[in-house]
């Protein structure tokens, strides 16, 4: 059930993301919530937690810096992930992310009529990376 509410999440978020190039700030906060409530509950909060959060805050930091090339929404769903997955599941979600998003865009610099500034959408390949974790 856990799995079909992250996949749900990514889903809709990957949706939103793609159309307008933004998250939803909205389910992002509720399903921050509803995760720490479940961690709460279950009593899985721990120090552990940290690292999680330092996954989001570092992308988070990451967009400060770069004014904004990464974005910030893209930070606070990784907080969000951070209170139902562990830092390992996170960190290889976000990783295997990281590598689709590349490949996309070499794909892209190569594809005739492109400019080399395209924006492109994190949260897809943030769920592919979560499915490639489910797989593997």
């Amino acid at each position: 059930m856990e799995q079909l509410c992250i996949l749900t999440f990514l889903g809709i978020n990957s949706w939103k993301d793609i159309e307008t190039r933004e998250v939803s700030l909205l389910t992002i906060w509720i399903f921050g919530i509803a995760g720490f409530v479940r961690a709460c509950f279950c009593g899985s909060v721990s120090i552990e937690w940290i690292a999680t959060a330092s996954v989001g805050g570092a992308v988070i930091l990451l967009s400060i810096f770069s004014k904004g090339a990464v974005g910030m929404g893209d930070g606070f769903l990784l907080l969000a992930l951070g209170t139902v997955l562990s830092f390992g599941e996170l960190l290889t979600s976000f990783l295997l992310g990281l590598l689709c998003c590349s490949f996309w865009g070499i794909t892209l610099l190569f594809l005739p009529g492109n400019r080399k500034k395209k924006e492109v959408p994190f949260v897809p390949f943030l769920l592919l990376g979560y499915i490639g974790g489910l797989i593997y």
